[in-house]
C-alpha cells in the first residue's frame, strides 16, 4: 500500500505538468511528423508517440504522409505531449474531433509500424498485425522495410538515401 501511495504522489507532478497543445495543422512533414499553429501564432513540430511511419523517399513514403493528411489536415487537434525528443519535436499522443488516437489509425491503415522500442501498447501489436494479415497500405509490399533500419542503410551511405 505504501508503495504504491509513493508511486501516485511521485506521478502526479508529471501528470499536472503534461503539455496539452490545441490548433491546425499547418504542414505535414511526412506519416508520423508534422506542424502545428497553436494559438494563431505559435508553430510546434508533433511527432506522433508510439508509430514510424516510412521515410520521404522510401515506399510508400507518400501514401503514408497523404494517409496523415487525410485524417488531421483541416481538424482541430489535441496533442498531449509526452516528451520532447533530441530535435526538439514535441512527442505525444494526436487526436481529432473524430479521431481517438491518429498513431492507432495509422498503423490500422497499413502506413505506419508500431514503434516498439517507445511504445509496446498491445492495440497497436493488434493493428498492426491486423493491417500485415490483411495486406493494407505498406504490407502490400513483399519486403516492407522497417523506417529505423532505412534512416540506419542511410548513415552507413554517407548519409545519403
Amino acid at each position: 500500500m505504501r508503495t504504491k501511495l509513493l508511486s501516485i504522489l511521485i506521478a502526479i507532478p508529471m501528470i499536472l505538468s503534461a503539455q496539452v497543445y490545441k490548433g491546425e495543422v499547418v504542414k505535414i512533414t511526412d506519416g508520423d511528423t508534422f506542424i502545428l499553429l497553436v494559438n494563431g501564432k505559435e508553430q510546434i513540430k508533433v511527432r506522433i508517440d508510439g508509430i514510424d511511419a516510412p521515410e520521404k523517399g522510401q515506399a510508400y513514403g507518400n501514401r503514408s504522409k497523404e494517409c496523415l493528411s487525410s485524417m488531421i489536415w483541416g481538424d482541430s487537434i489535441i496533442v498531449q505531449v509526452s516528451k520532447t525528443d533530441r530535435y526538439g519535436r514535441s512527442i505525444g499522443k494526436v487526436s481529432t474531433s473524430t479521431i481517438q488516437d491518429v498513431g492507432f489509425e495509422m498503423i490500422k491503415a497499413g502506413y505506419a509500424w508500431q514503434y516498439r522500442d517507445f511504445n509496446n501498447d498491445k492495440s497497436y501489436t493488434l493493428a498492426e498485425n491486423l493491417a500485415r494479415k490483411n495486406m493494407k497500405g505498406l504490407w502490400q509490399d513483399k519486403n516492407p522495410i522497417r523506417p529505423q533500419d532505412y534512416r540506419k542503410k542511410g548513415r552507413t551511405n554517407n548519409g545519403h538515401f
